[in-house]
């Protein structure tokens, strides 16, 4: 004799294949970006990036000092990568053009795939 309520038995079973999908809500992912500028003459368009990096709750970090040399940022950059750096900024008046040479250049070689924006004055 079959009776209504056996069948509620097997409802766990069925159950969690009917249910519909739980998807976790997405967090948003803070980007690392490094900002190489001479720290001493940085414009205030740079300053103002950093603002809105950090805003946007991004993690900035700046770095340069006056009279680094293109060879002396290539020595830093192993150092700089360690935290897994997703942006580079950088600006013309740290090591001119021969710094951004060597900074592509670096990137190219090593393949790490961070994004990198020039900023000149």
């Amino acid at each position: 004799m079959f009776r209504p309520w056996c069948s509620l038995l097997f409802l766990p079973l069925f159950a969690p294949a009917c249910a519909p999908p739980s998807v976790p809500p997405e967090t948003p992912r803070t980007r690392h970006a490094v900002i190489l500028t001479d720290t001493l003459r940085s414009s205030a368009r740079v300053n103002d990036l950093k603002d809105s990096l950090a805003a946007a709750g991004d993690r900035v970090l700046i770095s340069g000092y006056a009279g680094e040399t293109a060879a002396e940022l290539i020595a830093r950059l192993p150092w700089l990568l360690q935290p897994g750096v997703d942006l580079f900024v950088y600006d013309d008046l740290l090591a001119g053009p021969a710094g951004q040479d060597s900074l592509t250049n670096y990137l190219k070689r090593t393949r790490h795939p961070a994004e990198v924006i020039f900023i000149t004055d």
